[in-house]
């Protein structure tokens, strides 16, 4: 028999999440540094007196509710502008010294991150309303329940780094992740876009998306099979293994996570969407434990490798594996069968094409979402009575057993709560669940919905540049008559025709994107894109900053048009990457300062030029210049690269080897390993 040394306490279970919970935390940590060092860097051209949506302007339209910025003005006789700049820097420092140091990685400080994130997002507008905004506020939310609840997480050699509650607010992370992935999937077929039905939208996709990466050049010239084969496929992928999420199998949920995170970084490779996607792999984390991340349990104390077997444990084991068996046939049945995919000998291709009608998946979703809910619910009601147990049997002293077990049953409860109030954003993709739902849960939801700590999700509901990308160009000219026009240049959506899609991630360049949407829009719809014409004329430099190349360096233009193109992919091999076509030469009229209408619709709202200096601030202005001298992309890994160099430099010089705890089995009860290493 297998010999083990000792431990004076018990513990259920061979899973632990510490290791896993750390790393949860140290990748929020990274992606808070992203999200407020790409802000900070188009803040001034974005947000100053001068830039393209002036805080005031924002302000005046929030009178009912004053934004946290500014009564934090107010308190210290400061500008919101000067305020929000404080913010960000402070948070980049705190977030990145965060990845860096353990003990800074609490409730409190991700709280302070919350707080300065939803400070912000409460005041910049449309510029910071995307759905991975409202994504980062919810999972930061959530992590302020995950993080250890202490001032600073000063830990003694003698004590584990073990939380009872490591289970229950781990399980909220893949609820939410189950909620994003889920939508995201069924919104495509629900929203009725022709081109989803038709498994054909990513033929538009990789060249509509707003800012395309060199890999999405050649992924949209692959063939239109392959296309509808790999659309069947994310929808499979992405919603399909959703149900593996709440299984009580943990390969299922491994499986789940592999498959997720694979499809997270395809996306990431073929398409810009800044952090969004590790973000997406950061909430999966909820589906993994330590032994995944490779750290082991036990070590045996003798060399005899080989234990003694309980009765009747191939029994089991045979159980197991038939189950994994059936599940794995019944999804490649179902996949198969629902998307009618069969090999076309004459042409040697695989033929891909839906099968059920509208009214069919309709009535699908009708029964399988509350079978979800269920399944989620059963899942909790275990993980909160698993975690509620521990906490009472492996403590050995009597008020130690009664303080955690009510700290774990608060957890419980609070978890408990979220997910029902959750539960109303989220079903929204069906109506019929989400009437049946009790009046006192959306009582609730609406009470926190401005604070955005509870989300609907659902990205490309519907495809658009399905006959080519809309895309806007601005030219000036620097004379009224006979005007030869120069075209500007953004630094990251498409323009000069030669020029390949960048990579941009983590950052997220906000005018490129709203550039985007305007195209799609009418620019009635769009009165930023008025301010920011008038930002051209007269040449202001932050706003000149948020683009590649002005073509007036010297002299402002005296007269500015804005023109819609339909662009297109090339077809390889080619010397460009776009080809375009002239839609509407005057999708905004043609204007100057003298164009009475314009100027009287910028007087109006308060968007004249301001000469009056920002108030000074030394130690401000120079972090601002130091800015400048990087792009955004490079400033924003900027800060995240610094720490993880100090870290891993730490990790090298300062570690001490890794010697595991002994353990001893005795009647089947276990003590999970403690790790010596608990830097990071």
């Amino acid at each position: 028999m297998t010999r083990y040394s000792l431990p004076d306490k018990m513990f259920i279970s061979t899973l632990q999440y510490t290791h896993t919970r750390n790393l949860f935390l140290i990748s929020m940590s990274i992606v808070y540094t992203f999200a407020f060092a790409s802000l900070y860097w188009q803040q001034a051209g974005l947000y100053s007196d001068n830039g393209v949506l002036p805080l005031r302007l924002q302000i005046q339209q929030q009178e009912k509710v004053k934004p946290f910025i500014v009564k934090l003005a107010t308190l210290f006789h400061w500008t919101p502008y000067r305020i929000m700049e404080c913010i960000l820097l402070i948070s980049i420092l705190l977030s990145s010294s965060m990845i860096l140091f353990k003990c800074l990685r609490t409730s409190v400080t991700f709280a302070i991150l919350w707080l300065a994130y939803y400070s912000c997002f409460q005041i910049a507008g449309q510029f910071l309303y995307f759905q991975w905004d409202t994504l980062l506020l919810e999972a930061g939310f959530l992590t302020i329940l995950v993080a250890p609840m202490r001032i600073l997480y000063l830990k003694r050699k003698q004590v584990e780094d073990f939380l009872y509650q490591d289970r229950i607010t781990l399980w909220l992370i893949r609820w939410l992740a189950f909620r994003l992935l889920f939508a995201s999937g069924i919104v495509k077929l629900t929203g009725g876009d022709k081109t989803w039905w038709a498994l054909t939208a990513t033929t538009f996709h990789y060249q509509s998306q707003c800012i395309p990466t060199p890999l999405a050049y050649y992924a949209h010239h692959t063939p239109i099979w392959l296309h509808k084969l790999s659309t069947a496929l994310v929808y499979m992928f992405m919603s399909g293994t959703g149900i593996l999420f709440f299984s009580p199998f943990r390969l299922h949920r491994i499986i789940a996570f592999i498959i997720q995170s694979s499809l997270q970084i395809l996306i990431a490779l073929t398409g810009n969407y800044n952090f969004f996607n590790f973000l997406t792999i950061i909430v999966c984390f909820g589906l993994i434990d330590d032994r995944f991340l490779g750290y082991s349990q036990w070590e045996s104390v003798d060399g005899d490798e080989h234990k003694r077997k309980r009765s009747f444990s191939w029994i089991i084991t045979l159980f197991r594996r038939l189950i994994h068996l059936f599940i794995l046939i019944t999804y490649i049945y179902l996949t198969i069968r629902w998307f009618g995919i069969h090999l076309d000998k004459k042409r040697q291709i695989i033929i891909t094409n839906i099968t059920f009608t509208r009214a069919q998946f309709d009535l699908f979703l009708k029964r399988f979402l509350p079978v979800c809910l269920f399944l989620a619910w059963c899942s909790l009601v275990f993980t909160i009575g698993r975690s509620v147990f521990i906490s009472i049997r492996r403590p050995t002293k009597i008020y130690a057993k009664i303080f955690h077990a009510l700290v774990t049953i608060t957890y419980g409860i609070l978890a408990m709560s979220l997910f029902f109030v959750s539960m109303v954003p989220f079903t929204v993709i069906e109506r019929q669940t989400s009437k049946a739902l009790p009046y006192e849960l959306q009582s609730w939801y609406n009470k926190f919905q401005d604070y955005h700590v509870f989300n609907a999700y659902g990205l490309f509901r519907s495809m658009t540049g399905v006959d080519g990308r809309p895309e806007l160009i601005i030219e000036g000219a620097i004379s009224t008559k006979n005007p030869k026009w120069k075209e500007y240049e953004f630094f990251y959506k498409p323009g000069s025709l030669s020029t390949a899609p960048p990579f941009v991630a983590p950052h997220q360049p906000r005018l490129d994107w709203q550039m985007w949407f305007a195209a799609l829009s009418h620019y009635q719809h769009e009165p930023w894109l008025a301010f920011f014409l008038y930002r051209l004329l007269t040449n202001q430099r932050e706003v000149l900053r948020l683009i590649q190349m002005n073509p007036f360096p010297t002299t402002p233009p005296k007269q500015i048009r804005v023109l819609l193109y339909r662009y297109n992919f090339t077809t390889p091999p080619s010397k460009d990457y776009w080809q375009r076509e002239l839609i509407n030469q005057e999708w905004f009229p043609t204007i100057t300062l003298e164009s009475q209408w314009f100027m009287s619709y910028i007087e109006q709202l308060n968007v004249t030029q301001i000469d009056k200096p920002l108030s000074n601030s030394i130690v401000l202005d120079i972090i601002r210049s130091i800015s400048d001298l990087m792009n955004g992309t490079i400033f924003t890994w900027f800060p995240v690269v610094i720490a993880l160099v100090f870290l891993v430099l730490r990790k090298l010089l300062c570690t001490k080897p890794h010697k595991p705890i002994v353990m001893k089995r005795d009647n089947e009860w276990y003590q999970p390993l403690s790790s010596k290493d608990k830097d990071n």
